[in-house]
């Protein structure tokens, strides 16, 4: 919305008034008696009135121009807390695709055709970590999450994939067959750095989805450090991602179980060590709404 501070844009009435006030006999008696000390110092009594009346645009023009002191300080506090949890050496396009229910199977023959190539091409720049089918939660959707050497890197393999033919084939093959589509830039946690390519580990990935309030980062990563080692001594974690662009406060957390009766039996080991009580009874209060997911990897995800 834009503002109009101009003095033609006042109404008529109020200007009148106001100068009635600056020429008032009360303001005549203040002027006469500083007169010697305004003029000592090279100003006019209207131009105090004036240079005053200036101060609150002047503070208005500062706070359109370059934010407020409070919101540079709350940004500044949010850039900290990003810099002190995150592992700042990678970055991560998390992918979510949903496909027209009559057009899965095809959909997952075209990503098998063209996603290897992408991903073994090192010119292109996008390493895949990991490609997902989801099974229990919102079904015909599709996960995929790609890491770059931080966001030049992006930038670059984002100039590449233009003038890639096989990137450029995979885009004009998938679009028929999708409903919708969105992706995040996100970044490791320090301490939960991402798991290497295995091919061997079969079963299933939990991907569990928390919604912060706004400014609880920290204290989410210093709590679910703690929390960590206490859980794996029952499932090792695969990834863990705090999003940098798009849906902000936004945590995702990846776990592997062979299958869900060991997810069942695994959560019930670890609600009886201490520490992991004492971590979700912290984090739960940083949360405003949280989703879980079980997905299946797709033939040729490097972590499966």
């Amino acid at each position: 919305m834009a503002f109009s501070l101009a003095p033609n844009a006042l109404p008529r009435r109020l200007a009148s008034s106001h100068f009635t006030i600056l020429s008032s006999p009360l303001r005549a008696g203040l002027a006469t008696r500083n007169a010697p000390q305004l003029q000592a110092k090279g100003y006019h009594a209207s131009t105090v009135s004036r240079n005053q009346n200036a101060e609150p645009k002047q503070g208005l023009f500062k706070s359109l121009l370059h934010g407020s002191d409070t919101a540079r300080g709350e940004g500044m506090t949010a850039q900290s807390h990003s810099t002190a949890v995150g592992r700042n050496k990678y970055v991560h396009e998390i992918s979510r695709v949903a496909v027209q229910p009559a057009h899965v199977e095809e959909y997952k023959k075209v990503l098998a055709e063209h996603l290897p190539k992408i991903a073994s091409d090192p010119s292109l720049g996008a390493r895949l970590v990991g490609a997902w089918e989801v099974v229990v939660g919102d079904l015909e959707t599709f996960y995929m999450v790609w890491e770059f050497d931080g966001y030049a890197g992006y930038d670059a393999s984002t100039k590449a994939l233009a003038q890639s033919e096989v990137w450029n084939s995979l885009q004009r093959s998938v679009r028929p067959l999708i409903a919708s589509r969105s992706n995040w830039m996100a970044q490791e946690f320090g301490f939960w750095q991402t798991s290497p390519p295995n091919d061997k580990m079969g079963g299933i990935v939990e991907w569990r989805t928390y919604h912060l309030k706004p400014g609880m980062l920290l204290e989410w990563e210093t709590n679910w450090r703690r929390g960590l080692e206490a859980r794996r001594k029952f499932v090792e974690p695969v990834a863990a991602f705090f999003t940098q662009i798009g849906g902000l406060h936004t945590v995702h957390h990846l776990w592997h179980y062979p299958d869900l009766d060991t997810r069942k039996v695994t959560r019930e080991a670890a609600w009886q060590v201490e520490t992991w009580n004492d971590t979700v009874s912290q984090t739960v209060k940083l949360i405003d709404k949280m989703h879980a997911q079980i997905m299946k990897p797709l033939p040729f995800s490097p972590l499966r």
